[in-house]
């Protein structure tokens, strides 16, 4: 037994030798002691046998706390494993005491420690105690000085845990934070994700695990209701005008306005622009065509119109889109256009042919431009081709308006014609029609 011990101790001397990873104790009765007492542990841990593992764990903490790093870091390993497998409150409890226990004497026996990973403890202890009311202000303190030490170097993923104990903290009375505290905890968790998403692409990896951050850390912020107007013209906007390319803070600027109801400036629709530009939606696209509508821009609100409908599956939506185009290009004169677009718009969704069809029977109502004013016939024919437009949209009132104004059969026998003839309306109507008497006569 003697043998097979010293055998055992040997090859760790020799293993920590190699791998520069222990300083074991000069006096050589415990040296051997630290020796044996890191062989049953590492062999307990290494085996799955955490609970074995944890007596050996203790005496090496209380005895020899500057032997390795690999204690502290496979300790916290064991002691997480019990956190994670228990739903005893107490074992719990007890599981994350240790595993903090642990990082702060890591850092207390290793000089460059708490900075090289004060970002798992923050990460680890957010896990532990984020749902605990009497912890926030020592989770608030651990991030900040994780960001303090590591600053964008630190773990990918802590920014989002950050925002979301900000959001945590700013809902609970025992602590105090500022709104602008919030908002500098935002610009560091952005600054940090940015930098992530930065060496990523450099490096033509994927960026879609930061990205996702990204936008959870925007929607949270977003979320509560913090942002106004003030703090979008005074902060982002001076920083949009200075690269108005910028797709990710075009974003920022169009989520918080949206939100805040800051919709009506400049530089919203510039900004809406540049983030449609990078980042196609339709809800986006229709937006500008709205936007540009509603400044008699109508070239760019067809424009974005139809690029809304392009965007977009769903019958709905499209249909909505396209029934917009329709509607602009009415009210520019654009008749021929208009009828193309409401027809397409009932096409791809049936619950417009209404409207739809009511509206290209408004056009040809008003259309006295196409009227030659030499026969009364040919011309009240005009009439009779927006009484079937109404027809088709069942609007009996407009039908019934529509049919006051057909040819009188006086008209009718004047010119030689007779009911039931056909007729070709032209100019941009260009339907043929049935001859049809007023009903009056």
């Amino acid at each position: 037994m003697r043998l097979k011990a010293l055998i055992i101790l040997a090859m760790v001397a020799l293993y920590s030798s190699a791998t520069a990873q222990f300083s074991w104790p000069e006096d050589p009765e415990k040296r051997s002691e630290a020796q044996t007492l890191w062989t049953l542990f590492d062999d307990n841990y290494r085996q799955g046998n955490f609970e074995g593992a944890k007596p050996h764990l203790a005496k090496l903490l209380e005895k020899y706390p500057k032997l390795s790093t690999s204690l502290y870091i496979n300790g916290i390993k064991v002691w997480d494993e019990t956190y994670s497998n228990s739903k005893d409150e107490a074992v719990q409890n007890e599981a994350a005491s240790m595993v903090m226990k642990l990082y702060d004497m890591r850092f207390e026996n290793f000089d460059g420690q708490e900075k090289a990973v004060i970002d798992r403890k923050a990460i680890d202890a957010f896990k532990y105690y984020f749902r605990d009311a009497e912890k926030t202000q020592m989770l608030l303190d651990v991030f900040e000085r994780a960001y303090e030490l590591k600053g964008v170097d630190a773990f990918y993923p802590l920014g989002r845990y950050y925002m979301q104990l900000a959001v945590l903290a700013f809902a609970r009375d025992n602590v105090e934070i500022s709104k602008e505290r919030i908002l500098e905890i935002y610009e560091q968790c952005t600054q940090h994700i940015d930098h992530e998403i930065a060496q990523a692409r450099a490096a033509s990896k994927s960026t879609k695990r930061y990205e996702d951050i990204k936008e959870f850390i925007d929607e949270k912020l977003g979320d509560m209701g913090i942002i106004d107007c003030d703090f979008i013209v005074n902060k982002l906007v001076p920083e949009f005008e200075q690269n108005p390319n910028d797709a990710e803070l075009a974003n920022k600027i169009f989520v918080f306005a949206f939100d805040g109801g800051c919709t009506d400036a400049d530089w919203f629709v510039k900004a809406a622009e540049t983030h449609f530009a990078n980042s196609p939606q339709y809800g986006v696209g229709y937006l500008l065509g709205v936007k540009y509508g509603a400044e008699k821009e109508y070239e760019k609100s067809k424009e974005y119109f139809l690029k809304a409908a392009e965007l977009t599956e769903d019958n709905t939506d499209k249909g909505k889109a396209l029934k917009q185009i329709a509607s602009t290009e009415r009210i520019n004169g654009n008749y021929t256009e208009a009828r193309k677009y409401a027809l397409e718009a009932a096409e791809v969704d049936p619950t417009l042919k209404a409207d739809m069809y009511e509206l290209i029977g408004d056009m040809v109502m008003a259309s006295t431009q196409c009227d030659q004013k030499q026969s009364q016939v040919d011309d009240r024919a005009r009439y009779i081709a927006a009484y079937d437009y109404y027809a088709v949209a069942g609007n009996t009132l407009k039908m019934s308006q529509a049919k006051a104004q057909f040819p009188t059969i006086s008209d009718i026998f004047t010119e030689n014609k007779k009911e039931g003839d056909s007729m070709t309306v032209g100019c941009w109507i260009n339907k043929t029609v049935k001859l049809q008497r007023r009903p009056d006569q």
